[in-house]
């Protein structure tokens, strides 16, 4: 593990190689987006993420008597045994890295500016993207949930549509924003109410 570890470290990433140079240097922040340009190996996070898979696929054939005895993974046994019971409520408890992890930077989320959303919308040349665009990100529905949305699951009066949950398949109500009633209301205008 520890050579593998070694050569993504230094290796060149082969997805960052572009034909066009349309980014800045690595590091720097695309003012539009807000993205980070990324430099031209694997990120600390690959790094990390290639070994979580890898010790979950020693763990799951160990634990079917398949393969190796041993995971090659070093971990960090008193990390997981703390961590695998820990109430959200109660404040984080830090840890050292388990062997062979490397530091990754723990980023805010980013947010679109007002005037980006406005471009974007009026680019949008349908009432029914603008609608859906608007119920994407009020409402925090996955996009599953509400393209299968009917005419009967939209509660007008209490500004909700009605989806079902894609992990336990029950319907629920999830609240939209008056933005995205509006255009759905052009949108019906033009074209018809849905039936029921």
């Amino acid at each position: 593990m520890e050579l593998l570890v070694g050569w993504m470290r230094i290796a060149r990433n082969p997805q960052r190689e572009r034909k066009s140079v349309v980014g800045g240097v690595a590091g720097s922040v695309n003012l539009r987006t807000g993205k980070p340009t990324l430099g031209t190996g694997y990120a600390p996070a690959t790094v990390n993420h290639t070994l979580s898979v890898l010790s979950a696929f020693y763990t799951f054939h160990i634990h079917f008597g398949r393969g190796p005895l041993v995971n090659p993974v070093p971990m960090d046994a008193d990390r997981r045994r703390v961590l695998a019971h820990r109430s959200p409520i109660e404040a984080e408890v830090r840890f050292r890295r388990a062997p062979l992890r490397q530091k990754a930077i723990d980023r805010t989320p980013r947010s679109i500016p007002d005037r980006l959303w406005d471009e974007v919308f009026a680019e949008m040349t349908h009432d029914r993207d603008r609608a859906l665009l608007a119920f994407f990100v009020s409402s925090g529905a996955r996009a599953s949930e509400l393209l299968g949305l009917r005419g009967r699951d939209i509660d007008w009066a209490g500004q909700r549509v009605w989806v079902v949950s894609k992990g336990s398949r029950v319907l629920e109500a999830v609240p939209g924003a008056a933005e995205a009633f509006r255009y759905l209301v052009l949108y019906f205008g033009k074209f018809g109410p849905p039936a029921p």
